[in-house]
């Protein structure tokens, strides 16, 4: 369940593609609001597997790895892939280690897609624009 080194963090092409069929503030839109929901998928995902409810937690598996791979997070998508597996194949999962697993894939992501433009660079705080 580590996502796959050789796997990158973040294909620029699907986010590519989707700018190109529906314009780019749209295919920003969607970046913007696929990373500030990663916390609550994932949480979503492990108040499942702590709850013992294999179903919610697998639909959320299902949920993240369905918009990772639309906005080109290959590695977290394969993550959620084998994690996914996993749950249907019944294994028990140790909550805590699928948190460690997920959070680390999201910090890589969240780095790359900053590394690439795609989250603005912060100011910090009590500066205005000027």
């Amino acid at each position: 369940m580590t996502g796959g080194d050789e796997v990158p963090v973040l294909d620029s092409g699907p986010l590519q593609t989707l700018a190109e069929e529906v314009g780019p503030a749209f295919a920003q839109a969607f970046i913007d609001d696929f990373l500030q929901m990663l916390p609550g998928r994932a949480a979503k995902i492990l108040h499942g597997l702590a709850g013992g409810d294999l179903r919610a937690a697998r639909d959320a598996v299902v949920s993240l790895k369905a918009t990772s791979a639309m906005a080109g997070a290959l590695r977290l998508e394969r993550c959620c892939q084998e994690l996914e597996f996993r749950i249907r194949r019944g294994q028990r999962l140790d909550p805590l280690t699928v948190r460690a697993v997920l959070f680390a894939n999201i910090r890589l992501l969240v780095r790359e897609a900053a590394r690439q433009g795609h989250i603005p660079p912060s100011r910090p705080k009590g500066h205005s624009p000027e």
